[in-house]
């Protein structure tokens, strides 16, 4: 016990850095900072984390020797490290998020919606498809990626050696652009059928209007929708991994942005 507290005091600065940066990243990280998780098993794995990735970071920092001013620098920027990547995970989260809201509004099931601390009211369609996203996340392994790349970042970008650069700007615009693609791409299916659908209900409500096509509508709709979801169940989860393995590229592809 007594050389744990001898190790960490030696090394409390690059510990306080590295614990920072991990902080910063699993705080605004979209599964990390939903409700799932308890607040102390939140902050026993960042200690940990941060305790393991310690003999992986090179270099020392005396804390007592530097002025506020760069203290406070170094501290900005691993903040910015982890806001930096846990942005690439958002991006791919909330690329099921919008695909899953589009569905939902074609289905009409925008009227029943759930609170999510992270995007507020979504529809219960749009928690569904970002269950499927965690599951396939963590049954595919991508997760110990993901792990293996928080080691891996504090030799790819140093503590303290963070700048900003004009190719993380270009990437961020080439991935907000992403999300819309992969999200229009994710949901084509789904909206191609139920346009057909309400285009078809649109037709009998002119041909037939005997038809009260306002109260028969939303039901063909929705089990239009839930019919497809079931058949298309098996696509779903096979872009759903593609989507994973496209966001553990990107989430690499920062760390060599970031290590210049």
């Amino acid at each position: 016990m007594s050389e744990l507290v001898g190790y960490l005091s030696a090394h409390f600065g690059i510990f306080l850095l590295v614990l920072v940066r991990l902080s910063s990243l699993f705080i605004s990280f979209p599964f990390f900072s939903t409700p799932f998780i308890p607040p102390n098993v939140k902050v026993l794995l960042i200690l940990a984390l941060s305790f393991f990735i310690l003999p992986y970071v090179n270099g020392s920092v005396d804390l007592t020797q530097l002025p506020l001013l760069e203290l406070a620098l170094l501290v900005l920027k691993e903040v910015l490290v982890g806001i930096f990547l846990s942005l690439v995970a958002f991006i791919f989260y909330s690329i099921t998020i919008y695909a899953a809201e589009l569905i939902s509004y074609m289905m009409g099931l925008t009227v029943v919606n759930m609170f999510d601390p992270t995007f507020g009211m979504v529809s219960v369609l749009g928690r569904f498809f970002v269950l499927l996203f965690y599951a396939v996340f963590f049954s595919t392994g991508a997760y110990r990626v993901f792990i293996g790349a928080l080691f891996e970042s504090f030799k790819v970008v140093p503590v303290g050696a963070f700048n900003l650069s004009e190719p993380l700007y270009r990437f961020f615009l080439k991935e907000g652009a992403l999300l819309f693609f992969l999200s229009f791409k994710m949901a084509f299916p789904f909206l191609l059928a139920l346009f057909i659908t309400n285009l078809a209900l649109a037709l009998i409500n002119r041909l037939i209007p005997q038809i009260n096509v306002f109260i028969v509508g939303l039901p063909v709709q929705l089990f239009v929708g839930l019919f497809l979801l079931t058949v298309g169940f098996s696509a779903l989860i096979y872009f759903t991994r593609g989507l994973v393995e496209r966001f553990i590229e990107e989430f690499l592809t920062v760390f060599r942005i970031l290590g210049g």
